[in-house]
């Protein structure tokens, strides 16, 4: 296959190479008159620019050229068509992506000669999605041209381009109606803040336009504060198939941000070039400036670094509140199954939820061979299946389970008999000598008991399977202990755990409650937000057995 010139001068991708060795081109004309229509019908409508036409910065352009000047061959069509049916713009805030995604609505409206063409502005809530139909209402209303072929809902924020008798409307996923209206719903989609949006949303729009010839589906977003949200899950398939692990030759994916495992340190010493890399409108709408004074502001504050790393370099971070270093966190990734910790001695942290919610087990192994200090973890999640349906559109439950991170019981209720069948096999199954059980008395007094002493299973009696149990108080007095030295063995390096995600997850958004003497106890990040810390209380129980047994090394013990 002959790739011509242009073509090979627009590859940036390991997807671009496929795509163009399996017959696709760049036909540069097609972007340039997007760019043309915008740079002419769109107007700047805020600034002392107000009025002026809107002009694309480099990187802007790219972006357009690149999604409207790639084209396939379609049998179906007889005809060349775009090639990418989803898009994606990843960028820091503040480097124009609303008026460039209003611009680009308005030339999907106005500009893209589909007759009846929908577009939907979709947001995840009410406000937002305003806020951003209120851009393009605003670039209409500046625009001569514009204004004279549409015609503006103020009630319902739709904009109706007449001649070709389309529309652009908003789309939120804050009231039933809206949810449940998606399903039916026909044309291109543009997602903004794509980092918030459920994964309910998602899957209800996920069709809409499969029956038109060039539908497009964009997001223009900022990295988000939940690695299990639907906007992780779109942004990190993005930089698979740009980097060839995933073979979907309709997917643009366009990111630019700073490392996505930079410590704060690592920012100050290179705070210049990791600002160039996530600010596209380096120099132009960002001023370095204004740039560097946000870190001295921010940099003596854990919070502040999270919020500056999320919003001024486009990286992902578990909460803006997290308590524990999700860096030193994932240093500490280790392979490991359960059958390689057998045979050693260990603590077991259990914490026990309510019987609708998620419970956690960790075993805690001292493992000297890497130091003194060093543990193995290993995490043990459950959760009723039914539980897992009702929040599938909150994060990916039942991936989890399909993949042996998560225990999915049955029925509607936690099965705490599966728990404890769950907890015997993986001790007896594995001979480890669980030294000490520590718990919160709260939910779990009767399981740790059968645990301990043993218990009749109809006609049969079973052993206890673990030497001795102790309640941990979960008040702050006792926490704080726990939590700090936890912390402290994490920021040096000695915990290792297997890279469980329900566990990575919980890091990632685990926040500490403070009072007037900087006691510290582990606290949810939104006691409504469905997201749990029960593996970290779990992990920290255990820890009581490492401070209460100082030095002491785990060594292998043989079952007779």
């Amino acid at each position: 296959m002959t790739i011509d010139r242009d073509t090979k001068n627009w590859i940036r991708t390991v997807a671009d190479e496929r795509a163009a060795k399996a017959g696709m081109r760049f036909d540069g004309e097609r972007g340039e008159f997007v760019c043309g229509w915008i740079e002419e019908n769109c107007c700047l409508y805020e600034g002392d620019r107000a009025g002026e036409p809107l002009e694309l910065y480099p990187a802007q352009r790219e972006f357009l050229m690149r999604l409207f000047s790639w084209v396939r061959w379609s049998d179906e069509w007889d005809q060349w068509i775009r090639r990418f049916t989803h898009a994606g713009l990843w960028a820091a805030k503040k480097n124009g992506k609303s008026p460039l995604a209003a611009a680009y609505n308005l030339y999907l409206l106005c500009g893209d000669n589909e007759p009846g063409q929908k577009v939907y502005m979709m947001a995840h809530d009410g406000t937002q999605a305003k806020i951003a139909q209120t851009h393009a209402i605003n670039m209409v209303q500046m625009s001569p041209a514009l204004d004279e072929d549409c015609k503006i809902n103020m009630t319902s924020l739709q904009i109706s381009h007449l001649p070709s008798k389309s529309v652009l409307q908003v789309v939120t996923g804050d009231n039933k109606r809206g949810a449940d209206s998606k399903h039916g719903y026909n044309g291109s989609v543009t997602i903004d803040e794509m980092h918030v949006v459920n994964l309910q949303m998602m899957e209800a729009v996920g069709r809409a336009g499969i029956s038109r010839k060039e539908p497009l589906q964009t997001s223009f977003s900022t990295a988000g504060t939940d690695p299990s949200s639907a906007g992780f899950g779109r942004c990190k398939r993005g930089r698979e198939v740009n980097e060839g692990r995933v073979n979907d030759p309709h997917y643009l994916h366009v990111e630019y941000a700073a490392p996505q495992k930079a410590t704060a340190t690592e920012i100050d010493e290179n705070l210049d070039e990791y600002g160039k890399l996530a600010n596209p409108a380096w120099g132009t709408l960002i001023k370095p400036s204004e740039y560097r004074a946000d870190w001295e502001r921010s940099k003596s504050e854990p919070r502040k670094v999270a919020i500056f790393m999320q919003e001024r370099l486009n990286i992902w971070v578990g909460s803006v509140s997290r308590w524990l270093d999700q860096r030193a966190w994932e240093r500490g990734a280790r392979r490991y199954t359960l059958a390689d910790l057998a045979g050693r001695s260990c603590y077991l942290g259990f914490d026990a939820a309510r019987k609708l919610d998620m419970n956690a087990a960790v075993f805690l192994f001292p493992w000297p061979e890497d130091g003194d200090e060093c543990l193995r973890l290993w995490p043990v999640f459950w959760l009723p299946e039914q539980t897992a349906r009702e929040r599938a559109h909150l994060f990916p439950f039942e991936t989890w389970a399909a993949e042996g991170h998560l225990n999915l019981t049955p029925g509607g209720t936690m099965d705490y008999s599966r728990v404890k069948a769950d907890l015997r096999a993986a001790i007896t199954g594995n001979q480890l000598d669980v030294t000490c059980l520590y718990y919160d008395e709260h939910y779990a007094n009767e399981l740790t008991q059968a645990l301990h002493e043993g218990e009749s299973l109809g006609t049969a009696s079973v052993p206890g399977v673990v030497g001795d149990r102790k309640e941990v108080r979960q008040n702050i007095m006792t926490m704080t202990g726990l939590a700090c030295e936890f912390e402290r063995r994490l920021r040096a390096g000695s915990i290792q755990h297997p890279g469980n995600l329900v566990m990575d997850w919980q890091i990632g958004h685990c926040e500490v409650i403070r009072d007037r003497n900087n006691n510290i106890a582990p606290k949810k990040p939104d006691p409504n937000s469905a997201k749990n810390i029960d593996g970290v209380a779990a992990a920290l129980d255990a820890m009581v057995g490492v401070i209460e047994n100082p030095g002491t090394s785990a060594p292998t013990v043989t079952f007779i």
